[in-house]
């Protein structure tokens, strides 16, 4: 990513997306992309809204979140939500999409802190920036989501890639 001005993913010899860095690593054209260019978190859901460049999402059990709509998908599609471990916030700071979540696994890593966390029986990586590592292991909290954040992808079945 900071060796070029133009980046190109490919698999299977077929391109799958062109662009610059940041194109490919904020905008990612497929889970496959999302994923090559580092650690993504997965959630499934069902597409039950549509409002312009956002949706909302199903998560199950009641739990619906706006996510962000890169790609042309319809009200009932089954979808997958990429998301960052960078773009969720623990302690349910930003506005929309907070759920309650449990603090798993902690690894101190000094300029920043990795968790594990349980969200909808699932768990998701979470990097928080900063020196101090300000959640415990164990600890019911909220976590945020930012639907900017959160790229909704048509699900197309099992990834070979997670």
């Amino acid at each position: 990513m900071v060796l070029g001005d133009r980046i190109g993913v490919m698999r299977d010899g077929k391109l799958l997306q062109m662009g610059t860095p940041d194109e490919i690593y904020n905008r990612p054209a497929d889970l496959f992309v999302a994923n090559f260019t580092g650690a993504t978190n997965e959630l499934a859901g069902t597409l039950v809204a549509r409002n312009g460049k956002f949706g909302t999402v199903d998560f199950g059990e009641g739990r619906r979140g706006e996510v962000a709509l890169l790609h042309a998908l319809d009200v009932n599609d089954k979808v997958r939500i990429a998301l960052r471990p960078e773009n969720i916030a623990i302690g349910g700071q930003g506005s929309g999409n907070v759920f309650p979540a449990r603090v798993m696994d902690r690894r101190y890593q000094g300029t920043q802190t990795a968790y594990d966390i349980d969200l909808f029986g699932r768990k998701l990586e979470v990097l928080e920036l900063g020196t101090a590592a300000r959640h415990q292991v164990g600890a019911e909290t909220q976590v945020s989501l930012p639907r900017e954040c959160c790229w909704a992808y048509r699900d197309s079945g099992p990834s070979s890639y997670e």
